[in-house]
């Protein structure tokens, strides 16, 4: 095991790195009574109100959702032998529901748990201080290059790919590519349909776990613009035509995007992301002047070009994907979640 100096992080490489370290979270529980057999590996004993439950651990440094399914059939096929206790170096959102749905106890590294047996149930968060994960796992598919990777999958979630299809219009490396590709596999949100091919298995759950984690703020730079008195609409045209002319890289997103895509919730704000924020000719030619806080319009830097990697074109404007609209609605005000919903319900959701 190595420790990651950048991002403090303890890396696991190996399952006996695996195996020494679930021991040691055992002997150091700082809220449970464990007992540890003497081959150590075969079986632990959880002590909880004078009862003992013991469990027989099965380590996995790169658990799929897919290979539950044998441990669920074990369990039910001899239920008077200890339950399996999946034990990883971290458990991902998607992991641990789908061993909640099954009925499989799990536990990682980082102390957090879901311990089921007959008259036990304990559902714990991670403990404080503890950051560990497997080598290979991305730490974080929703940012930087590894969202442009879903971004892309995203916009059409039925069809069929290759990873080389994928390298070129991400701009990321074969690597990544491949990481994430088999990071998806192994969640359940894609399934291979050949050897070379894949395709989005369960894209809206996929969406809905990006959803969660997304940060608006925290991923943009945002100018505020007041003065314009024509609509959100009349504004939207008026940017596109300095866009085109300027070659300055822009796509249409929140409130004005989800309109053009489903009139629901009419949009009071145009927004949308630019590579670089209009100069002071560009604003007097539209009557704009920038503003600390409210506006009608809200242009949008943000950190990862890749945003505007993957874009359509809708009623003569340059819109983000489908799946950028709706994470860029959410936690919004001006009704963005009802927006967000309405294009969702959209046949043509995440489809070209």
């Amino acid at each position: 095991m190595k420790k990651d100096e950048f991002s403090k992080n303890w890396i696991i490489r190996d399952e006996g790195e695996l195996v020494f370290h679930f021991q040691e979270l055992l002997r150091n529980d700082p809220d449970l009574s464990w007992h540890v057999s003497v081959e150590e590996r075969d079986s632990v004993e959880l002590e909880l109100d004078k009862q003992r439950v013991l469990f027989q651990p099965i380590y996995a440094l790169k658990p799929s959702v897919s290979g539950l399914d044998w441990l669920e059939k074990r369990a039910e096929d001899s239920p008077g032998d200890p339950a399996p206790l999946l034990v990883t170096p971290e458990l991902s959102p998607r992991m641990l529901d789908a061993c909640k749905q099954r009925g499989i106890a799990a536990m990682d590294l980082n102390g957090r748990c879901w311990l089921r047996a007959p008259g036990l149930l304990i559902d714990r968060r991670a403990l404080p201080g503890r950051s560990f994960s497997y080598q290979s796992e991305p730490r974080n598919i929703f940012v930087g290059k590894s969202a442009r990777i879903l971004r892309c999958l995203l916009t059409d979630r039925d069809r069929v790919w290759t990873q080389a299809e994928i390298v070129p219009r991400t701009k990321a490396s074969a690597g990544l590519v491949s990481r994430i590709v088999q990071y998806l596999i192994s969640q359940g949100w894609a399934e291979k349909t050949s050897a070379r091919e894949f395709r989005l298995r369960d894209a809206l759950s996929l969406l809905d776990e990006w959803a969660e984690s997304d940060r608006f703020s925290k991923r943009n730079y945002t100018g505020l613009y007041a003065g314009f008195t024509g609509t959100p609409e009349e504004l939207a045209y008026r940017l596109q035509q300095w866009s085109l002319a300027e070659k300055v890289p822009m796509a249409f997103t929140q409130w004005i995007a989800a309109w053009v895509r489903h009139p629901y919730v009419e949009p009071v704000v145009c927004s949308a992301y630019v590579s670089r924020l209009p100069d002071a000719t560009t604003l007097e030619s539209l009557g704009l002047r920038q503003v600390t806080e409210g506006g009608k319009l809200w242009l949008h830097v943000p950190e990862d070009e890749g945003i505007l990697l993957e874009t359509q074109t809708q009623s003569g404007l340059t819109l983000v994907s489908d799946a950028q609209i709706y994470l860029d609605l959410q936690r919004m005000g001006l009704r963005g979640p009802d927006a967000a919903a309405g294009l969702r319900d959209l046949s043509s959701f995440c489809r070209p």
